[in-house]
């Protein structure tokens, strides 16, 4: 009997290395994954360096058209002696026709031209130049412009004696054109003489009528103070007979009113 148990001892303490040999060799081999070459996923290209750019459409539908009724209105700008075109021979033997009439120069229609004579100094300080400055305030402003910024009595260039400056209708809804016939350089004591101002004025009055030329239908009337008369000190019937005297061209305005009124 204690060979039995000394057996069965010797049995639980039996060494375990014959029993994990026994196991691991009924475990199957494990079967690695044979190294297979690997694809290399290709790197996109940018292409779009050879694409073609897409042709414009030639369909005229797909074009807004242009409007062809358009009409636009041109802007009316001051005329000078600068903008006077070379007077063709005289091919007429007429002279101005003048009509008299009393009453206020101011009350004239739409689209007429109001004449006074000027000092080239850029004043409209006294008589019916006064009366002109408080009727037509921004066309005092460019007549005092023309005189001493376009030109400068200071620095030796002042406005042509014997010129017209033509301006468009700027104060209000009245439509007057306002014309300043430079007849004397200066004003008050300074004033040129009588003589050099009937020469100016007749001068002033051909280049007027020649400007006149251009504006066609924007002109329909001229009205004219008894200009010289009052702060220039020349006797009215001196200059009426300049004006007399001063000989029409084709295209030109024959007619002028003048205006006897105060002031004057």
């Amino acid at each position: 009997m204690s060979d039995i148990k000394n057996a069965s001892i010797t049995s639980y303490f039996k060494p375990k290395t014959a029993d994990r040999d026994q196991a691991n060799s009924q475990k199957l081999p494990k079967h690695e994954p044979e190294n297979q070459p690997v694809s290399e996923t290709p790197i996109p290209q940018d292409t779009s360096k050879n694409k073609t750019k897409r042709s414009l459409s030639t369909s005229s539908a797909l074009l807004p058209s242009k409007r062809q009724d358009t009409k636009t209105t041109p802007t009316l700008t001051p005329l000078s002696y600068k903008d006077l075109p070379p007077s063709p021979p005289s091919t007429t033997s007429s002279t101005l026709y003048l009509t008299h009439h009393t009453g206020s120069l101011f009350t004239a229609p739409q689209g007429t031209l109001l004449l006074h004579a000027c000092n080239t100094q850029g004043s409209w300080g006294s008589g019916i130049a006064l009366a002109f400055k408080k009727q037509y305030p921004n066309a005092y402003t460019i007549y005092h412009a023309f005189c001493t910024k376009e030109h400068s009595p200071k620095t030796g260039n002042p406005v042509p004696v014997g010129t017209t400056l033509l301006i468009p209708p700027v104060d209000g809804d009245k439509g007057h054109w306002i014309g300043c016939l430079f007849t004397s350089r200066r004003y008050g004591k300074g004033k040129d003489a009588a003589g050099e101002i009937l020469r100016n004025t007749g001068r002033a009055i051909e280049g007027c009528l020649g400007l006149l030329g251009l504006l066609g239908e924007e002109v329909a009337s001229v009205r004219m103070c008894r200009i010289n008369s009052g702060e220039f000190g020349v006797p009215w019937e001196r200059t009426e007979e300049v004006l007399r005297g001063v000989v029409g061209r084709e295209g030109w305005v024959g007619r002028l009113e003048v205006w006897n009124t105060e002031g004057s």
